[in-house]
């Protein structure tokens, strides 16, 4: 981060120590960690931030759009929905220009290096204008909206605490507090996950090439894991060649997957590369490459004989192995049981709310995503099931691993459709085992009280979670209402601010000798000063509407809204 922290470092230093900071940035989970010290620390010329002048609280978030390619644990301490006091900040602000831009793509790129910079410069300079001539009246309509989205959050949330049992609320509210960030995540899968368990083995990795002082650059851990998602990617392709091949007007889908398929086999390429580094000894084995790239064999550990281990030496990988592969099949079933349910919600909401084909087909659509989500967790269970048993390591009832059961038909059914109507059973099935097993619980052990016990703490778990989501929006929402109040009289502000500044160029045009030039120079100043103060004027008025609407009749549409808008506006 050498290259940011100078930039970020003369953000911070403008502010006051004792001011709040919060910055957004793409990957300030990892950005963050040690910007402390990293710009405090002496250096030729002195620290970037000295530590006295840091501040008291500075916080480091990832934008909404971007959060959602990180893992869960990103997810709940950096996304700003979960962040208290910020609002509903998307934290992507500097990205709209590029919904502007797009549109002169075309044209700057048969310019010249000079004309381009001119164009692009004049049309982000239009861009900002527009945005601040629009302003006041965006901050004065999303200030409405923000009212009627916190009212009905705010209805969401009473509804959902009117059927929970106080008492239940209470040890709710106690164990959010507790958790922190962590809150926003489920506790009931207590397995770890593959991330998890693959940062403990290369923190090993890395301890004991600092004891033997190696100087490898490849991580066995790493290998194994890129192999494990090479083979789901293989599986990816090969499901949409199945989907392209009987469609004769495809062609355009038909290029896009043949591009898939070149990067696939690049893959292939830097996987055999890294696979003899890292297993220099089977550089010996006859190993069959040139394969169709969705069935080329990827030879981990687990594909070879248990003489053929030893006899390449490959028991190391092969433990490594076994660790991922477990972590993998608890990440599958999370995944399958996520999937099962997301398709279960979308099938009861199509149900009872969809009406008319259009509407039908987008529902149907995303039902069919979900089944193919349902189908490629189960793919992926049963490959990393099948890898384990080739590993020797035992899955059985008595396993102290896990205990991991074949998947059948049956077992891929969602769990409300056994709680609907609170008897945990449905069509006189036996509850599938992937829900029984919730949390690391093995209830098949246990009786029907043991099942009872395991899905009433799975559906406490759900309700828990839709608790802390729909109290965060709640909170965020209101946050909102009170930043863009704010923002709304600071508007107001800094167009006086514009305006007395461009006053004071036209008065300084008067001083000395007078000109064309300088007759010029006032005559613009003093039209920047007046659409200012019209601007001014505009955020002012506006502002006092919030504060205290005169007309709240335009804002509100059902009996009684209006005097809950004036209410909340006061």
């Amino acid at each position: 981060f050498v290259e940011v922290d100078p930039a970020v470092a003369s953000v911070v230093r403008a502010q006051h120590p004792e001011q709040r900071q919060v910055h957004s940035y793409d990957i300030a989970c990892k950005y963050g960690v040690h910007f402390r010290k990293r710009v405090t620390t002496e250096i030729e010329g002195g620290p970037l931030i000295k530590a006295e002048d840091f501040p008291k609280d500075i916080q480091f978030l990832v934008p909404a759009w971007h959060i959602l390619g990180h893992v869960d644990e990103c997810l709940a301490r950096y996304h700003f929905r979960y962040t208290s006091l910020v609002g509903r900040t998307a934290g992507e602000g500097v990205e709209t220009i590029w919904s502007a831009l797009n549109g002169y793509q075309y044209s700057t790129r048969e310019m010249g290096h000079g004309h381009r910079r001119d164009t692009l410069t004049d049309m982000m300079n239009h861009f900002n204008w527009t945005k601040i001539r629009k302003e006041a009246r965006r901050l004065f309509y999303a200030y409405f909206d923000a009212v009627r989205e916190y009212q009905q959050k705010e209805g969401e949330l009473q509804s959902m605490e009117a059927t929970i049992p106080d008492e239940h609320l209470r040890k709710m509210a106690e164990e959010s507090e507790q958790r922190g960030a962590e809150q926003y995540l489920s506790s009931t899968i207590q397995a770890p996950t593959k991330t998890q368990i693959l940062r403990t083995i290369r923190d090993a990795e890395d301890a004991e090439a600092r004891t033997t002082f190696s100087t490898t650059s490849h991580s066995e851990a790493m290998f194994i894991d890129n192999a494990i998602d090479l083979a789901d990617l293989q599986y990816q392709v090969e499901v949409k060649r199945a989907e392209i091949e009987p469609n004769p007007g495809g062609d355009g889908q038909r290029r896009a997957l043949l591009l898939t398929e070149e990067r696939l086999r690049n893959r292939i390429s830097e996987h055999f590369a890294t696979l003899f580094r890292v297993a220099p000894t089977l550089q010996e084995a006859e190993l069959v490459r040139g394969q169709p790239p969705t069935s080329q064999k990827l030879y981990l550990p687990s594909e070879f004989s248990p003489d053929d281990r030893v006899r390449y030496k490959l028991e190391n990988l092969a433990a490594k192995e076994s660790q991922l592969q477990v972590a993998e099949a608890h990440d599958a079933l999370r995944r399958l049981r996520n999937a099962l349910g997301l398709k279960a919600l979308l099938l009861e909401n199509q149900k009872i709310h969809i009406r008319g084909y259009d509407k039908v087909s987008k529902a149907q659509a995303s039902i069919n995503t979900a089944e193919k989500g349902v189908k490629r967790a189960k793919e992926a269970y049963n490959r990393a099931r099948a890898a384990l048993k080739l590993l020797g390591v035992d899955i059985g009832p008595e396993s102290k691993v896990a205990h991991f059961q074949e998947l059948t038909k049956d077992d891929l059914v969602p769990l409300r459709d056994f709680t609907s109507d609170r008897r945990f059973v449905a069509k006189n099935q036996e509850i599938p085992w992937i829900w029984k097993s919730v949390g690391g619980l093995d209830a098949s052990q246990e009786g029907e009280s043991g099942v009872v016990r395991t899905i009433t703490s799975w559906n406490n778990e759900v309700v828990r979670l839709a608790w802390v989501h729909a109290r965060a929006a709640r909170d965020r929402w209101w946050e909102e209402l009170v930043l863009l109040k704010e923002e709304l009289r600071r508007v107001g502000k800094s167009f006086l601010h514009r305006a007395a500044e461009w006053q004071g160029t036209a008065d300084a045009a008067l001083v000395g000798k007078q000109s064309r030039f300088t007759r010029g120079v006032r005559a613009y100043a003093l039209r920047q000063a007046a659409i200012y103060n019209f601007l001014a004027a505009d955020a002012q008025k506006r502002y006092q509407d919030v504060v205290e609407p005169s007309q709240p009749k335009r804002f509100g549409n059902r009996e009684g809204e209006n005097e809950a808008l004036v209410s909340i506006a006061e």
